[in-house]
């Protein structure tokens, strides 16, 4: 159930990010390629192999980066081990959205080349609030 607290939280946080339902194979691809482990020395260690998983969360049953995915997929029905994989592993980074526009091409002086700048630009009311499944590919763009 909701509380006057959750509800005072998503409005003010929905003015500020990009929230939805992501399915399964994004949550897999965002932990492969941009998910790193905080160690116990409370570094950054990248997901390069089940050996630092299973020395991290070996006593909750996680023992391999299925299990780490899975464990996040899962979160409702495994409380426990949603809460050790989500302290264990580092906040996800993203980058900004890129695109091309046509309006920041520039014509090159010394040969007759076209010169492509890539600039950040986001769309009017920009991509913020719920975005239900829309968020895959929204999100596919930054990883």
């Amino acid at each position: 159930m909701a509380t006057l607290e959750n509800i005072n939280a998503l409005l003010t946080i929905k003015n500020y990010v990009a929230y939805g339902n992501p399915t399964k194979k994004l949550v897999e691809d965002l932990i492969r390629k941009r998910g790193y482990l905080k160690t116990k020395e409370n570094k950054r260690q990248p997901i390069s192999d089940n050996v630092i998983i299973e020395e991290l969360l070996g006593e909750q049953g996680l023992i391999c980066i299925e299990d780490l995915i899975d464990a996040f997929w899962r979160c409702k029905s495994q409380p426990a081990i949603y809460k050790a994989a989500k302290d264990a592993l580092w906040p996800i980074q993203l980058a900004p959205l890129k695109e091309t526009s046509d309006k920041a091409n520039v014509q090159h002086d010394a040969k007759p080349k076209v010169v492509r700048k890539v600039t950040t630009r986001v769309h009017k009311g920009g991509y913020l609030g719920y975005m239900g499944k829309e968020i895959d590919s929204f999100v596919e763009q930054l990883i």
